[in-house]
């Protein structure tokens, strides 16, 4: 009886030292795996910092991308604003332009009317050859014809017909002037050839005009004047705000001289400078 108590207490003592040895060796590992836990925490923790950071960055770069979206909306308002107010100041300058020229067509179509009124009312006064019974009436070749031949036979009345016809197209000489020409025939090739015009520059600046047997001549302005130009004083400045016309001066040859009987219109305000 007492050899199988002994034998109890041994077996009982042999499972209480190998119970203390299991707990022995699971404690060393846990000691072992400890600073393996330590170490994952810390990185844990590290890695939380910097994704704490980089929502933060997130946040701060969402402010400045809203930021720079209402800048970019107000530019854009801006922006839109002066384009509009662009527009409306092209298109204001763009009417009264397209009035000036109207009201310039109005004014040329006026002297015109009244340029061949005076014509017919002086081909009228002029005597008519008498005619027989038997011919018929003068026809519109004939009446071209008598007052062709009245403008040859009268230089006076021819110059005063040519200044008429000057004041309307003097704008398409100053364009043709703005081209390119070798001679001042170039310049009056448009002239009607009853008028029997003579030209010539003076100094690439002033074309005079004439016609045959008349001493007097006609200046208009190819170019700006300088304010020290000596033909400056042949013109006047055109009047602010109205249509320009294109009058011609007046002036009469002598002795290689030109004397100023009437000024024109300085009216060359859009071509180059001499």
């Amino acid at each position: 009886m007492q050899s199988v108590a002994l034998v109890v207490t041994l077996l009982v003592g042999v499972c209480v030292v190998y119970a203390i040895a299991q707990m022995r060796r699971a404690y060393a590992e846990q000691l072992d795996s400890l600073p393996h836990a330590i170490s994952a925490g810390e990185e844990f923790q590290k890695n939380q910092q910097e994704f704490n950071s980089f929502l933060r960055r997130i946040e701060s770069d969402g402010r400045a991308l809203q930021k720079i979206t209402l800048q970019l909306e107000v530019a854009v308002a801006d922006l839109k604003e002066t384009v509009s107010a662009s527009m409306r100041a092209a298109t204001e300058r763009h009417t009264a332009a397209v009035e000036n020229i109207r009201d310039h067509i109005d004014t040329q179509e006026e002297r015109l009317a009244k340029l061949l009124e005076s014509l017919s009312e002086t081909l009228r006064s002029i005597p008519q050859p008498q005619q027989s019974a038997e011919r018929p009436r003068t026809k519109n070749g004939d009446h071209s014809r008598f007052r062709r031949e009245a403008l040859s036979q009268d230089p006076e009345l021819r110059f005063s017909v040519l200044k008429e016809w000057m004041s309307v197209n003097a704008l398409a000489i100053q364009h043709r002037a703005s081209r390119h020409w070798n001679s001042a025939r170039d310049l009056i090739a448009t002239i009607p050839p009853y008028l029997e015009p003579l030209a010539e520059v003076l100094n690439g600046t002033v074309l005079l005009v004439g016609t045959r047997g008349h001493s007097e001549v006609l200046a208009v302005l190819l170019r700006q004047l300088d304010s020290s130009s000596e033909f400056s004083q042949w013109f006047s400045p055109a009047s602010n705000g109205k249509t320009a016309h294109h009058v011609p001066a007046v002036l009469a040859r002598s002795n290689g001289h030109f004397k100023l009987l009437a000024k024109g219109t300085n009216s060359a305000t859009g071509l180059p400078a001499a």
